[in-house]
């Protein structure tokens, strides 16, 4: 486990200086790094510790400990992992059990195994139709749907059962509201690893609620600036054939001294509720600011302009009566 991380107060203290000491821990995180790199009943033989993101591994592990409600008046651990191996079994099947304990995915991003787990982050890029390539038929974004039977509002949750005598029980997850309108639409799933009801309660409910709230896609094409990108990251869309007005572009000019940018198109500013412009600063990650005032529809004066916006970056609107669309 990390030199600075309690496993008994599932605790980390300063800053990490990315090395190791021997200690038990139920963490995934920490389990899935052991059978990795340990050379006699892991990967290590194959997979040195230099090829596993272990910083990766940090966050994810930091969010597993976090203490959430256990269903009983009481708290818990967000994921613990308790399993044992009795059968010799693919590498990649392992992993990928590993990883289903912490709703987390395996990439390989061309130096080491990295992993991309599905928490809260922050947007990393802002596209818009400057910044995509054109097709032929002239629409940049196009979206599709999941098909209704793929949308569970009821899952039965297999999990390792300790008041059971450590046999298997089934937990019911359903989303009442969902099965009134489109009826009952059930799938089981088996939470690996998993010897706690509460953590499989939440298995199931992060299984019904991914399927009923992410039902779009959105399909477009990029040039070399997509090379930043690894599965997971989220991502803003400003497409204006779907909102019907002006939400992205290009910046022409840059006026650090009145805080004025000049857009490549004309926006209008809605008669109330504040309006924020996503800019692009120098380590190349999305920032809002306030727009205070525009000026002929392309000169926009904002609050504060992030260091490092140059001219023809990237500038995406933010309006009060519409939604900020995100996709993973």
């Amino acid at each position: 486990v990390p030199s600075n991380y309690d496993p008994v107060a599932r605790t980390y203290s300063g800053i990490w200086d990315g090395t190791f000491k021997p200690a038990y821990s139920n963490n995934p995180a920490w389990c899935l790094w052991d059978v990795l790199t340990h050379p006699r009943y892991g990967m290590g033989q194959r997979i040195g510790a230099a090829d596993v993101d272990r910083w990766a591994l940090y966050a994810i592990g930091q969010y597993c400990d976090q203490m959430v409600p256990d269903g009983f008046g009481g708290t818990e651990p967000r994921m613990t992992f308790n399993a044992y191996l009795a059968q010799q079994r693919k590498a990649w099947d392992v992993l990928t059990d590993f990883c289903s304990a912490m709703r987390c995915m395996p990439v390989w991003n061309g130096q080491r195994l990295t992993f991309v787990q599905d928490r809260p982050s922050d947007t990393v890029w802002t596209y818009t139709r400057s910044n995509v390539v054109m097709p032929d038929e002239g629409t940049p974004f196009r979206y599709s749907f999941s098909a209704r039977k793929d949308r569970h509002n009821a899952v039965e949750v297999n999990w390792i059962d300790p008041d059971n005598g450590w046999q298997t029980s089934t937990e019911l997850v359903e989303d009442t509201v969902a099965i009134s309108h489109y009826g009952r639409n059930l799938v089981k799933m088996d939470a690996f690893g998993c010897t706690s009801r509460g953590q499989a309660h939440r298995a199931g409910l992060w299984l019904i609620k991914t399927e009923l709230l992410e039902t779009q896609t959105v399909d477009f094409s990029v040039g070399a600036e997509g090379l930043r990108h690894v599965p997971g990251d989220v991502i803003e869309v400003c497409d204006e054939d779907y909102a019907g007005i002006s939400l992205g572009g290009r910046i022409l000019s840059v006026d650090r001294a009145r805080r004025i940018l000049t857009l490549d198109r004309e926006i209008t500013l809605p008669s109330s509720g504040t309006t924020l412009i996503s800019l692009v600063d120098g380590e190349g990650l999305p920032v809002s600011v306030d727009v205070q005032s525009v000026t002929d529809g392309v000169q926009v004066q904002v609050s504060r302009i992030p260091d490092g916006v140059a001219e023809y970056s990237v500038w995406g609107l933010k309006l009060p009566s519409l939604r900020q669309r995100l996709f993973r």
